[in-house]
């Protein structure tokens, strides 16, 4: 759409897209300005509920005319395609800036937001999804309260998919979460959880996933604010306990009242602030004005040779176009690093051996000789890098230990053993430039856990004494993600990996000293590995160009610029010092779909080319099969693909940069139902699309989630990760209601006999059969357990006609459990390559006569160790 246009408006570039649209940049002809337009993802243009949602924003926003809200100039048509034209806001979104330094600044941008909601109340609209992605802060420092997509307006009708809870799930109220009614209060809520975000950086409530958010926010206290802020005046914590009640009776009854409170707290912390400063000036002597022009000139001075030196620092090394680029032979398909040595001309990586036994190999990048094995642990597979020494002459690697379910981090010389243990858990092993000390992380993880169960920065002396914390990132958040650091070439700082909810990663410079930080991405993409090196260039490994690619920039901050571009995952950069050489990882994961009697016999592989493969379906009449095709397990986008099994044709049914995944046909065979989302965001985004089984066409949105069950050709069951539960979705898009209460599942089945039950809330775990009105009149009398100590919703899958299950445990054993007397039969034959583990749990569907079973294989890496030299002019 870039360089097309619209109407009068020229479309100069992509700003963003989320679930509720897609935004661009653009330029008014007949007014000559800049404004930017929200167009309905693709794909929802013709369905109606939405483009009723999207004319109801255009509504809401512009029957609020305020100067903290952004202004809506149109909403017009072009080509059948609804548009909204909006003021272009030239700033960064809150979630960018958080924590914010000051407190005062905070009370400045919560005084304009509470301004904004109060005007955007008094006219009866309740926006209803206030976060720090929708509100933004201009370069004049004004706030812009944004997207009114989830606005209610007084009289309007409910346009939500899900009737009961709408927003984003950390910011909801708990009447929101629960399906209550929602109305100005509910906004202040999640105005109270801004205002507690943007001085903190963290959530008020937290979980580890949806249902114990979910949790949290009904149930539990908010972390106090003065765990992160000790000094924060007790004005302001009431301001936040306030705001965030439970009870909506309990919270200010209108913005207007939280406002007075911010302004009063403004005015008591500007006094503080002028008595200081006016006290710090009475102290001081007159300075005369001689002195005066010699200080300024000497400090304009100073500001001019900064400024140089940064524009300079900025520009870094350019990539050399004449840079070439060869292929390590090593005899190893599964392997992890490599790391080169500072000299340029070693690489020291860890693989399996045809055992699957992992140990170190080092070979010279210059010699035809086989790579030389220096350690005989066979330890188990380690994910990390092992690295040189500054010299050369050591490497520090990690190595698991079984016994203690921890990976070790041992050094062994580059001749070879013995090798010395130095710290008992950690991971990620880097030398420190002067080779005095070897950094590594502790996580929440179970192998390497730190004790404050976040992600912690330590150092240790090569010989394993003097180890010490150098400091725990508070900010990071702990879900899944990667880790990783590096340090500055004089040792005092580390460019450092945070995750961030979505999942996705962000470089932050720190420095070790002083502690203070300086985020220099801003791309909320997929990072693994970062290095610094010697010429104060980042390299990393990132997914912002669709695929995981090598980039870098200075360590001053600047353009990021693209070293590769492969359809291939690329990660593990290692440069030596000269910069005149780089060694990364080229692997992608390897997983192919296989066909099995449900007895585990006859197994044979359908699919050939060797990609990642993965939750395939079988058409009814068995002879088509839908499945997920991406380049490995942390590719960013995959498609829906399909396969003839008839004569093996290939067909791509979906496009695009997003995730698809999770297709399952139809009992007609007429559809394929599968679930969407955008890139690096969480499950909480996925939504539920149709596409024609027998041809390839633009896919139309029926609902929220992702899709687990037909129950007929013309109604699903989809699965909402915000609530936990099942919800009715409809192929004639018709709004999706509820089936299951939060925090349940239930799957009808024996001709709709009976409900397949399972109760996720803690302590009632379980899977039960139960009589079909149970949703209606629950009792604990009436749950009849089929398997008490398993969860329905993993590694399990149901036949589609629901007189039988198949479940895969954690030993690779498959049970077959008949409904609705719960016998539980083990397969004789193993069925080959079957993925159980929790990493990689099982993708399986059984065909629609029940007696064959479809699956994705255990996935394998394919890697190949490969060598720029030259990179930098």
């Amino acid at each position: 759409m870039i360089g097309q246009t619209i109407s009068h408006f020229k479309i100069l570039e992509k700003l963003g897209e989320g679930g509720m649209g897609v935004v661009y940049r653009a330029e008014d002809a007949n007014l000559k300005r800049t404004v930017a337009i929200k167009f309905l993802p693709r794909g929802l243009e013709a369905h109606e509920p939405e483009r009723a949602r999207f004319l109801q924003e255009a509504q809401a926003a512009s029957a609020i005319n305020h100067p903290n809200v952004c202004t809506i100039y149109e909403i017009s048509e072009h080509e059948g395609q609804q548009f909204i034209v909006m003021e272009y806001v030239e700033g960064k979104t809150l979630r960018q800036m958080v924590p914010l330094q000051k407190v005062q600044t905070a009370i400045h941008y919560g005084i304009q937001i509470g301004e904004a909601l109060q005007e955007a109340h008094s006219k009866g609209i309740a926006h209803r999804d206030i976060k720090t992605d929708n509100i933004m802060v201009n370069t004049k420092n004004q706030v812009k309260v944004m997207d009114f997509g989830l606005a209610k307006l007084k009289g309007s009708l409910k346009l939500t998919k899900t009737s009961s809870t709408v927003g984003t799930l950390a910011y909801m109220a708990p009447e929101q979460i629960q399906g209550g009614e929602v109305d100005a209060r509910s906004d202040i809520f999640s105005f109270g959880v801004v205002l507690y975000e943007m001085l903190t950086g963290h959530m008020p409530f937290r979980g580890e996933h949806e249902a114990a958010m979910v949790y949290s926010i009904v149930n539990e206290d908010p972390a106090p604010i003065q765990k992160y802020l000790p000094d924060i005046s007790s004005e302001f914590v009431h301001i936040l306990n306030r705001a965030l009640e439970k009870d909506p009776n309990d919270r200010y009854q209108n913005v207007a009242e939280m406002v007075i409170d911010l302004r009063r707290l403004k005015k008591e912390t500007s006094r503080v602030y002028r008595t200081a400063s006016v006290q710090g000036m009475t102290s001081t002597k007159r300075i005369s004005k001689k002195t005066l022009f010699s200080v300024a000139g000497a400090l304009g001075l100073v500001a001019l040779i900064v400024l140089a030196l940064l524009l300079f620092s900025k520009r870094g090394p350019e990539l050399n176009p004449n840079r070439r680029e060869r292929l390590i032979d090593v005899p190893f398909a599964d392997f992890f690093g490599p790391a080169i040595s500072n000299d340029g001309k070693w690489v020291v990586f860890a693989a399996a051996d045809a055992r699957g036994k992992w140990d170190l190999y080092n070979k010279h990048l210059d010699s035809e000789e086989q790579p030389k094995r220096i350690t005989f642990d066979s330890s188990a597979q380690c994910n990390q890098e092992a690295v040189f020494s500054p010299d050369g002459s050591k490497i520090a690697y990690e190595r698991w230990n079984s016994g203690r379910q921890s990976r070790e981090i041992c050094v062994v010389s580059v001749l070879g053993p013995p090798s010395k243990k130095i710290v008992d858990a950690g991971y990620c092993a880097y030398w420190r430039p002067d080779g005095e000390r070897i950094g590594f992380i502790l996580a929440r993880f179970s192998s390497f856990r730190s004790n404050s169960g976040k992600s912690e920065f330590w150092s240790v002396r090569p010989d394993g004494s003097d180890k010490k914390k150098e400091f725990i990132d508070t900010l990071s958040d702990e879900g899944v993600g990667s880790i990783g650091f590096s340090w500055s070439p004089d040792g005092k700082s580390v460019a450092w990996l945070r995750t961030f909810q979505g999942p996705f990663e962000e470089i932050v410079i720190k420095e070790l000293a002083t502690g203070r930080e300086q985020q220099l991405t801003d791309f909320k993409s997929r990072m693994d590995m970062v290095t610094w090196t010697a010429d104060n260039q980042i390299v990393f490994s990132s997914d912002k160009g669709g695929s995981f690619d090598l980039w870098t920039m200075a360590a001053t901050g600047g353009e990021a610029a693209q070293i590769t571009k492969s359809p291939e995952q690329e990660y593990g950069t290692w440069v030596s010092d000269d910069g005149k050489r780089l060694t990364y990882r080229q692997e992608q994961f390897v997983s192919h779909i296989w066909l099995a009697n449900t007895d585990g016999t006859n197994a044979r592989r359908l699919t050939q080319t060797d990609r990642w493969h993965w939750t395939p379906s079988l058409s009814p009449n068995k002879g088509q099969v839908a499945f997920a095709l991406g380049f490995g397990y942390y590719s960013p986008t995959s498609h829906i693909n399909t396969l003839d099994l008839s004569d093996l044709t290939l067909r791509q049914m979906t496009s695009g940069e997003e995730t698809a995944a999770w297709p399952i046909y139809s009992p007609d065979g007429r559809w394929i139902a599968f679930a969407r989302m955008p890139r690096a965001s969480s499950l909480d985004s996925a939504r539920t699309f149709l596409l024609d089984a027998r041809e390839a066409g633009a896919p139309k949105c029926i609902g929220a989630g992702r899709p687990r069950v037909w129950l007929d050709s013309t109604v699903l069951l989809a699965f909402l990760p915000s609530t936990q539960s099942l919800w009715l979705t409809y192929a004639n898009e018709s709004p999706q209601k509820q089936f299951s209460p939060d925090s349940t599942l239930a799957f009808p089945v024996l001709s709709g006999k009976y409900l397949l039950y399972s109760d996720l809330h803690r302590g009632k775990r379980g899977i039960y059969l139960v009589p079909a009105d149970f949703l209606e009149k629950p009792s604990d009398s009436k749950l009849k357990p089929v398997e008490p100590l398993e969860q329905l919703a993993y590694n399990c899958v149901l036949s589609p006609t629901g007189t039988f299950y198949m479940r895969y445990d954690g030993r690779g054993d498959v049970w077959r459990v008949d409904l609705p007397s719960g016998k539980k039969q083990r397969l004789t034959h193993t069925l080959p390559r079957l993925s159980t583990g929790p990493t990689y749990p099982a993708y399986a569907s059984i065909s629609y006569d029940g007696k064959e079973i479809l699956y994705s294989e255990s996935p394998r890496r394919v890697g190949r160790i490969l060598l720029i030299e030259n990179l930098f002019k």
